[in-house]
Order: structure tokens, then sequence, then C-alpha cells
């Protein structure tokens, strides 16, 4: 960008260009880590015996690509986790209380 340009920008300009660029460079790194584990998937499926592959999300998924309900499960353990946790501190409780 040249400084005649960013001083003729409005801040709204300004900040969307900024909101672009971040938004191409998060795309780029994307691209960059499904390719490496495409590849890694390639390398390991060569290792594999007959009738067993590896697919790309077997060996990772990311959090891009994760959808609404693997977020819920993960909400769900988190809650029966901390509801655990409660359980364990009012036994403690009760046990010291005697």
């Amino acid at each position: 960008m040249q400084v005649d340009e960013f001083y003729d920008m409005l801040p709204i300009e300004f900040w969307n260009k900024v909101e672009g660029f971040y938004e191409l460079e998060n795309m780029r790194e994307k691209q960059h880590w499904e390719r490496t584990r495409w590849s890694t998937c390639l390398l390991l499926n060569i290792h594999l015996g007959k009738g067993k592959r590896l697919k790309p999300k077997d060996l990772m998924t990311f959090d891009w690509e994760r959808t609404e309900m693997d977020k819920k499960e993960l909400q769900e353990l988190k809650d029966r986790a901390e509801y655990m946790r409660a359980i364990d501190n009012y036994e403690k409780l009760k046990k010291d209380g005697e």
C-alpha cells in the first residue's frame, strides 16, 4: 500500500483491508496444514496392509472442520467432568464433617 493510498482511506476502509489480509493469511495457513496432513496420510498408507486405509481426518481433525455436534459433545464431556468433581468435593466435605 502506498502512503498516499493510506492517507486517502477512511478508517473503515483501512480496517476492511486489514481484515481481508488476515483472512487471506488464515486461509493460506489452513491450506498448508491440510496439505501436510494429506501427504502424511499418503506416506502412512503405504505401510498399512491391504484393505486398511487411513483418511486424513483419521490423523487429525482441525478446529475449523469441527461441527457444532462435536462442540456439543465436548461441552457435555466438560459438564460431566465438572459434575463428577462436584460429587467428589461433596463426598470429601461429608467425610471431613463426620
